[in-house]
């Protein structure tokens, strides 16, 4: 009877050890960064400060992780990465770029689980972030369920304030005027003297 013990103790121990040494791996996946798949193919005059905008002598580009359909999703889009970017709408080429796990849809997780959007409860909240962690790991790149803009809105406006402040600093590095003395308008740093860097 000893040694069965023994056996279920180490069987346990091992068993434990699979599902800690799981749990961990699959934190360390779903906290791995994503390679920016723009990065790759940027020309000369070209730049990338995130997955989402591409910048050419020519303008703006929005690459869109999710397809239209005709509900205007394109649209949605552009006017996020456009308000934050401070640019107008006709300013932005969108394009559906690459598949790539960058563009992992996280609003999913909810539309996934069957769980009532207003459930704060603990529980509804852990399969949230379990799903999050699992579409973000298999890289669900899908357009459904009226996530468009409830995954994009977040991602979306940093990309675009990203981009924003990396023309500032790029301005303060030519320039030497402080970012706080900067403002944009129509994809122009103007300086503090009215002067526009196009």
């Amino acid at each position: 009877m000893g040694r069965v013990k023994t056996i279920a103790r180490r069987t346990f121990l091992i068993g434990l050890a699979a599902i800690i040494g799981g749990v961990a791996f699959g934190a360390y996946l779903y906290r791995r960064p994503v390679d920016n798949p723009l990065l790759a193919d940027l020309k000369d005059g070209e730049a990338s400060m995130t997955d989402y905008v591409r910048i050419t002598p020519e303008g703006v580009t929005l690459i869109t992780p999710r397809a239209d359909e005709g509900q205007g999703a394109y649209h949605a889009q552009a006017a996020l990465i456009a308000e934050e970017l401070d640019i107008d709408l006709d300013q932005v080429t969108v394009d559906p770029g690459p598949p790539s796990k960058a563009y992992y849809n996280s609003a999913l997780s909810s539309e996934a689980l069957g769980v009532m959007p207003y459930d704060d409860s603990f529980s509804a909240n852990a399969l949230r972030t379990v799903m999050v962690a699992a579409i973000k790991i298999m890289g669900v790149q899908i357009t459904g369920g009226s996530t468009t803009v409830a995954d994009g809105w977040e991602k979306l406006r940093v990309a675009g304030a990203v981009a924003r402040e990396t023309l500032k600093e790029a301005a303060l590095l030519e320039t030497g005027t402080p970012v706080a003395d900067l403002t944009t308008n129509r994809g122009a740093v103007v300086l503090p003297d009215g002067t526009r860097m196009d």
